[in-house]
Formats: structure tokens, sequence, C-alpha cells
């Protein structure tokens, strides 16, 4: 739906909500006789109150970056954890509202039980603490290609408790706020992502001269010369064992194009693999 015609009908729906509330009718009279219908009515205010407010920030930010409507950024979903944050304290304030209990005095007087509350919700408390924090930080953005542990991916999402990735294979990756906090992060995406690379090992007595295996490698990669950058090739030594020697074969793509990406990637990981079999070698990862 238009977020212009989504906008007008909150808006419409809180006029007619506080006509309700206050114009002096027979449905006012009604509603205020009730409590529960009163809680009610001030809990669907708050909520279209609250969620307008989310989208008119929303929409005056991508004005302001130029960014279409429908782009997401850690920004807008920042707003969002927030705005649902502050609807799911509403609900509990109104749940107790309408049995007529003082949510303050409660707290007051039932400080043992809240503290508990605090300690057995800790973790979910930390996931949307740290969730906030990746949301207005700059070390993860949507889309950024990152690895985070043992996981490999584009972030598609940073929500109140989780962050989401897509991986190479287009499989959704969800992983805890406090687990990604706690883990190692590569972004990739802040330095030229066009760059990739090949991860090997090879036993010592398989190659007799660096220079010309890395010669062998990029002949080996001759049909894909159109998408890679000529000059951009490189064998790097890694470790050195006494048996082998790992490897990272680097090479830049000439173009950000993420099919094309995820294809040459494919293709070339194969034609290393197939030729460095023929040599003897043990592919192990790419990078």
């Amino acid at each position: 739906m238009n977020k212009y015609v989504v906008i007008g009908l909150e808006l419409i729906i809180i006029l007619l909500l506080l006509a309700i509330k206050y114009l002096n009718t027979p449905i006012a009279l009604y509603v205020n006789g009730i409590t529960a219908l009163t809680v009610l009515h001030g809990f669907i205010v708050f909520v279209i109150v609250v969620d307008l407010l989310r989208r008119l920030v929303s929409y005056i930010y991508a004005k302001r970056k130029n960014l279409s409507f429908s782009q997401k950024n850690n920004f807008q979903f920042g707003v969002n954890n927030i705005a649902k944050f502050i609807i799911g304290l509403g609900l509990i304030i109104a749940l107790f509202g309408m049995f007529g209990i003082d949510i303050r005095a409660l707290l007051t007087s039932l400080s043992i039980v809240a503290a508990a509350i605090a300690i057995i919700t800790k973790e979910y408390i930390n996931d949307f603490l740290i969730g906030l924090y990746f949301s207005f930080s700059k070390d993860i953005e949507i889309n950024d290609y990152v690895k985070i542990g043992d996981h490999k991916g584009r972030v598609s999402e940073i929500q109140m408790l989780k962050i989401k990735i897509l991986n190479d294979d287009d499989d959704m990756v969800i992983i805890p706020n406090s687990k990604v906090y706690n883990s190692e992060i590569i972004n990739y995406t802040k330095r030229d992502i066009r760059s990739l690379s090949i991860d090997f090992q090879i036993s010592n007595t398989a190659i007799k001269n660096l220079e010309l295996f890395e010669k062998d490698l990029i002949d080996s990669l001759i049909e894909y010369e159109e998408f890679l950058e000529p000059d951009s090739f490189n064998l790097k030594i890694v470790n050195m064992y006494k048996d082998s020697i790992d490897l990272k074969f680097q090479y830049t793509l000439k173009h950000l194009d993420r099919n094309v990406q995820r294809d040459i990637r494919k293709k070339t990981v194969r034609q290393v693999f197939n030729y460095i079999s023929e040599k003897a070698a043990l592919p192990l990862s790419d990078g």
C-alpha cells in the first residue's frame, strides 16, 4: 500500500478515535464508562501515534539521504526496533490497566519480583541493547558482506534480538545479537568488495616453483578474463609447515554485481579445485 495512503488512514483513524473519546455522544459515554474499553481505546491511539511517528521519521530520513521508501538501512531498522519496544511497553501497561492495576504501585510493592523478571529476561534485554547499538553503528550495515563466526553472507536485517544474513547459497542465517557481538566479525565491505580469495593447502612436493604455479593458476582462469581485473592476481603464502604450505590465491572482479560475483566465485573455485586436484593439492575453503 502507498505510504501516503497509510499515513492518511492513520491520521483519519486517530481523529475518529479522539472524536469517540471526547465528543459527548452515546458511544463516547459508553466507552468512557467501561475501564477496559477506555484502556483499549487509549492503547489503540497510542499504537497508531507511535507507528505514525515511526513512518514520518523514516520518511524524513529517506528524503534527506535520497533513499527510496522501500530501501532500509541501519537507522531505519533502529527506529523500527525502538517503536516495537515502546509499543511492547505500552501493551504491558494497557493489560495491567484493563484489570484496574496501577503498574507504578505494583512495581513498588513487588520490587523483588521485578528484579527477578529482570534477571530472567537479561538475555533478551542484552540482545535488544546490542541490536540498538548495531542499528546506529557503522560496524555492520545493511547489505554489508560479513563473516560472523563460521557464517559468511550479506546482512539483510538488523532486528531487535537477531541479525539476519543471506549466505552464498541463499540460505537465511539468523544469529542472536549477543552472539554477533561476542564473535569475531570480518566486514569484507569495508575493503574493496570486488576482491576475493581462495584458500588452500598443498603438499610441498606438489610444486617446485611458486611463480610458475601462480602463472598456471592464472592461465587456468583464462576463460573468465572478461570478468576479472588482469593485474589483480596474487598468490600469497599464509603458513608454512614441514610437509605442506597454506596459500591464498587472490583476484578482483571488474564490476560489483552480486549474481555475477556468486557465479564467478563458484566457477573460479571449481576451476582452481580441478586444477589443483590434477596437481595433487588439497583445497580447504574459499574466501
